[in-house]
């Protein structure tokens, strides 16, 4: 099932005929920490790098990308989640750092560490960043 079709579903249970229990406490909103891009660079090639998941879509892949983060798009994370290093630190990247927030959120949830790229892959090429692409020789 999609990310956000998960979280939809989760969101949307239908409530029981019976009385309502008693109101638990919410556990504490889990808050995503980002990493700006000229940060990531430092860390990158250092034996201590965070592993990088990029969860953009295919095609946006396939224009650039960071050169060793691996690629599971968004809408695919629910299904492949054992695919991810639960010993690993994450860091989450897409375009500009909007989805990767989300996303790097449902890693969190499931008890991996991870945080976002701010700015995304976009902030990373703009620093200077090393990339690739299908399109460059």
């Amino acid at each position: 099932m999609a990310l956000f079709g998960s979280l939809k579903k989760e969101a949307n249970k239908p409530s029981s005929a019976q009385p309502a229990a008693p109101a638990q406490p919410e556990p504490p909103p889990i808050v995503v920490s980002e990493i700006e891009a000229r940060d990531l660079m430092a860390r990158y090639r250092s034996d201590a790098a965070p592993r990088l998941l990029d969860c953009r879509e295919p095609f946006e892949w396939a224009q650039v990308r960071i050169p060793g983060s691996l690629h599971i798009p968004m809408n695919d994370i629910p299904a492949r989640l054992e695919e991810l290093d639960r010993d690993a630190e994450w860091v989450v990247v897409c375009a500009h750092g909007n989805r990767s927030v989300a996303v790097a959120d449902y890693l969190l949830r499931h008890g991996l560490r991870a945080s976002s790229l701010a700015g995304g892959v976009t902030d990373w090429w703009i620093g200077g960043g090393e990339t690739e692409s299908d399109y460059r020789r």
